[in-house]
């Protein structure tokens, strides 16, 4: 279980920063896993950004919250940010850089939000490194895409899965991304806000909280986001592929 958010344009690193960490130390919505106790994404954090249009991926073990290393990031400049802030689920691997999101395959990264319970299978190309779900559901999903990453493709693969509490997910290739909103129970803490301007787009586990007064959406379940990182410009589809 975790809390992520993507940006492309030109945000304000500082307040993605500040309310990536905000949101990771349980200070800012309510929800159903934080109403009776105190529930904080301590188990990592990770970010995307590009370095002269390279993908580059940089993850650490402390909590995004108490980690000095968030600050170096305050200077960034990247038409692409992913961020994710992992709360590990039980039984799915320990406090370990190879179970921190988001993770890499050729040209593709992923990061997830929710549990898988159901066995996967995948291609023998795919070895885990780390023992998440998550690690297993990207590499499902890799398996027999055949350079066809669509959204007709990603509900259909989904669709095949049964035994699980979330699957929110960011796939990106840092030119096109796919943003997933997909759960069966917690709607609170699963669902999906955004909001644009004519500057910069950003999408959140949360509403940040220094960009309250923005007008933000909130996408349904079994949404899917089709977002292009040089346009800003995005379409949504439903859990069958098709567009809304």
């Amino acid at each position: 279980m975790c809390r992520m958010l993507i940006a492309v344009g030109k945000p304000p690193m500082d307040v993605l920063l500040d309310d990536f960490a905000i949101m990771a130390s349980n200070r800012n919505e309510k929800h159903e896993n934080n109403e009776k106790r105190e529930f904080q994404h301590a188990d990592g954090w990770g970010i995307v950004y590009t370095d002269n249009e390279i993908l580059q991926v940089d993850k650490y073990t402390q909590p995004c919250y108490n980690d000095p290393n968030l600050s170096n990031y305050r200077d960034l400049e990247s038409p692409i940010v992913i961020l994710h802030a992992r709360k590990g689920s039980k039984g799915h691997g320990g406090v370990e850089l190879v179970n921190t999101h988001p993770f890499w395959y050729g040209n593709y990264i992923f990061c997830h939000n929710g549990t898988v319970d159901q066995k996967l299978t995948f291609d023998n190309a795919f070895s885990p490194k780390g023992k998440t779900d998550s690690e297993q559901l990207f590499y499902y999903m890799l398996t027999n895409m055949n350079g066809s990453f669509n959204e007709s493709y990603i509900s259909d693969k989904l669709n095949a899965i049964h035994d699980f509490t979330g699957m929110n997910s960011i796939f990106s290739d840092g030119h096109t991304s796919f943003i997933i909103n997909w759960y069966r129970l917690r709607p609170l803490y699963y669902a999906l806000k955004f909001m644009e301007t004519s500057d910069y787009f950003v999408l959140s586990s949360e509403i940040l909280p220094h960009l309250k007064s923005q007008n933000w959406q909130q996408l349904k379940n079994h949404d899917i986001l089709r977002l292009e990182t040089e346009s800003r410009s995005f379409r949504i589809y439903n859990g069958n592929g098709n567009p809304q």
